[in-house]
């Protein structure tokens, strides 16, 4: 499989996460679109996806960095640089997003607590959701290796490509296909 590759605006990187996270198809109600490019003021990931009728959010404020969002329903791109560091966007339809940054696996480096990023996020529109948001470069691990995507819905764990495990674990970068920047 050729590298993942990350172009500059307007083209994306366009997949569609549409696998449990052992690879056995999923249904299309947890389908969830992401797209991925390069602005001039960093990585711009955009998510999109059905609204479920009880979509698990947190409570308090949209908008707004939320902790452990990965107990709710949530989209997440996990990029790799060559080192093994490694950063985690997170974005819930409700608006909640967490960005986490790793200096080995699950050796949390960063919380990004006062990381306030360009983030647009729309729900309810036409029973689907949408969340963007800019990843200035400064934080985007270089030279990048690899990138994964997941979702977690309804209790349902998605994944662009599958993670080996008897349980779902996200935290597999060694695992992850090669991606990369385009220069």
């Amino acid at each position: 499989m050729d590298a993942l590759l990350i172009p500059k605006q307007p083209d994306s990187l366009y997949f569609v996460i549409n696998r449990m996270w052992n690879g056995e198809a999923a249904p299309e109600q947890y389908h969830v679109e992401m797209w991925v490019n390069q602005s001039q003021k960093g990585l711009v990931v955009r998510v999109h996806g059905i609204l479920l009728p009880n979509p698990r959010t947190p409570s308090g404020p949209r908008d707004k960095r939320t902790d452990e969002l990965w107990n709710y329903d949530v989209a997440e791109l996990f990029l790799v640089g060559e080192d093994g560091k490694y950063l985690e966007i997170e974005l819930g339809p409700s608006g909640h997003w967490l960005v986490l940054g790793f200096d080995g696996v699950r050796h949390r480096s960063n919380d990004y607590v006062a990381f306030n990023p360009d983030h647009r996020n729309s729900s309810l529109v036409a029973g689907t959701w949408q969340s963007i948001i800019t990843i200035p470069w400064d934080m985007v691990p270089t030279p990048l290796a690899r990138l994964n995507a997941f979702a977690i819905l309804d209790g349902q764990h998605l994944a662009l490509n599958p993670v080996p495990g008897k349980e779902p674990d996200f935290h597999q970068p060694q695992t992850y296909p090669e991606a990369r920047i385009a220069a």
